[in-house]
């Protein structure tokens, strides 16, 4: 059984978290609306063509020593001021080498204006020094209420100017500069709610410990964010940046749900399992029910984005972003089962097992590779089907090692997903059927989405009884109760 302390650390630390990160992806939502309607398909292409470069910068400066920060019992203030100390230096040294690769990377692309838009992430990535550490120490202190605050704010102020730098016909500019402008916000509102600083020391034996442990998860968030781009890569190349803009719309609203579960999962999972890494069926009984309320929440929300795609599509961000529709609703299904992945890869790191998630890390590359080979030459449909194949065989693969360590089984961790799956699959079917009668696309949206959720929440009150009531419960207990001066 969960103990009080653990149960009602996650309870806070989960709601406050997806609390900042709802808020945080709604308004960034409504900003990617505005956006996309003052932008065009190919500004997005190009900077979907540099993502890869500055997601292998923005690895190496990390090398998974946050992580390790995070997984450390008791880190030091030495622990701290050690990484702060490497990553200050990492961060001068990156953005030396993009400054570097920018013409070879326009050449490549064809794209002269690439060399532009390369320096200023190069100008990003030398001011990033300044947050090094710092949403560490809060995460490690279980601070989620102060850190959602300030995500929240730096995310409006962000929006607000890439807006204003879009209307006034920046072009793609406007999504590269509110970045800088980020940095020095969330800097200044870390020292403001913290004032703290990590120090300028760097101990040898810190970094020894630290980097023991994150060098593993290095070398597995390195081969994420170059296999993880492959597709920018090839579509950018093969195709056209106005083909690659149409991908990356579609894949980032069929990740927007999924992004925002996700997120909690990785952040607030992380510390509190780790506090209960040692009592095994405690650790078993806490994953499989985060597993259950996970897909509970999520699954018919990816089903309703696809049954409602088009009228979304076209109602938001006008029909001539309407090629990307197809792309969203194939790539819904890929996306709804990353916070299920990222669950347990979480577990693997809190039992120490950063050499097995390698190893899986490696393995899903190497199914990867197969997939872009054989289904590159089809075209960029088949490639997102691709992506929902390799998904799933990484689902697979990861129970396999999970089995290992609390010895829970492929077919234990698919019955905890199935049930919702199903209700979601038959809540989408009726919504679909319903929706096609209706012309009005504003009409057909709002009743999709009232309609879908009602049926579903019926549904899953009845068939998943004691997760929809322990969800409630939650609610309940850190909503109603406080509202009424019941919360103990």
């Amino acid at each position: 059984m969960v103990t009080p302390n653990i149960k009602e650390q996650t309870i806070s630390g989960v709601i406050w978290k997806f609390f900042e990160k709802f808020s945080i992806h709604f308004i960034v939502f409504i900003q990617s609306i505005i956006m996309a309607r003052l932008l065009s398909p190919s500004d997005y292409g190009l900077i979907g063509m540099v993502t890869i470069l500055n997601g292998i910068c923005a690895t190496l400066v990390d090398a998974g020593l946050t992580n390790a920060l995070i997984r450390k019992k008791k880190a030091t203030s030495q622990d701290f001021s050690t990484v702060f100390v490497f990553n200050v230096v990492m961060n001068l040294l990156m953005a030396g080498v993009m400054v570097i690769c920018a013409p070879f990377l326009a050449d490549f692309y064809s794209q002269p204006i690439l060399k532009n838009i390369i320096y200023l992430f190069a100008v990003q990535g030398f001011s990033g020094a300044l947050l090094a550490v710092q949403g560490a120490k809060m995460i490690t202190n279980l601070q989620f209420k102060t850190l959602g605050l300030i995500n929240v704010i730096t995310t409006i102020a962000t929006g607000i100017v890439s807006i204003t730098l879009a209307f006034t016909g920046w072009g793609v500019y406007a999504l590269v500069i509110p970045n800088i402008v980020m940095i020095y916000i969330r800097f200044g509102l870390y020292y403001y709610y913290q004032h703290w600083f990590p120090g300028f020391y760097f101990s040898k034996e810190s970094f020894t410990e630290l980097f023991g442990y994150g060098s593993r998860i290095l070398a597995s968030n390195l081969l994420n964010v170059i296999f993880g781009n492959i597709y920018s890569i090839i579509i950018g190349k093969k195709f056209s940046a106005a083909s690659l803009g149409y991908y990356t719309r579609g894949e980032g609203y069929a990740t927007l749900p999924s992004s925002v579960i996700n997120d909690v999962i990785k952040n607030v999972t992380f510390p509190v399992l780790s506090k209960i890494q040692d009592n095994i069926h405690e650790l078993t009984t806490a994953y499989r029910r985060m597993l259950r309320i996970t897909v509970l929440c999520l699954f018919p929300l990816m089903i309703l984005l696809v049954v409602l795609a088009h009228p979304l599509v076209v109602i938001m961000i006008s029909d001539k972003w309407v090629n990307c529709i197809v792309f969203l609703q194939i790539l819904c299904f890929s996306a709804m089962l990353q916070p299920v992945v990222s669950l347990a890869h979480n577990l693997l790191q809190i039992k120490g097992r950063s050499d097995v998630f390698l190893r899986i890390t490696i393995l899903q590359k190497l199914m990867l590779i197969v997939i872009v080979l054989a289904t590159v030459p089809l075209g960029i449909i088949y490639m997102c089907v691709g992506s929902v194949l390799l998904a799933y065989l990484t689902f697979i693969v990861n129970c396999y090692y999970i089995k290992k360590e609390i010895n829970l089984g492929y077919i234990e961790q698919l019955k905890d997903l199935l049930p919702s799956f199903f209700l979601s699959l038959i809540m989408g079917g009726i919504v679909y059927f319903i929706c096609s009668l209706i012309e009005i696309l504003l009409i057909k949206i709002c009743v999709g989405f009232v309609l879908g959720l009602l049926l579903y929440g019926v549904m899953a009150k009845y068939f998943v009884a004691n997760d929809f009531l322990y969800v409630q419960q939650l609610l309940k207990e850190r909503f109603y109760n406080k509202f009424y001066g019941k919360d103990e």
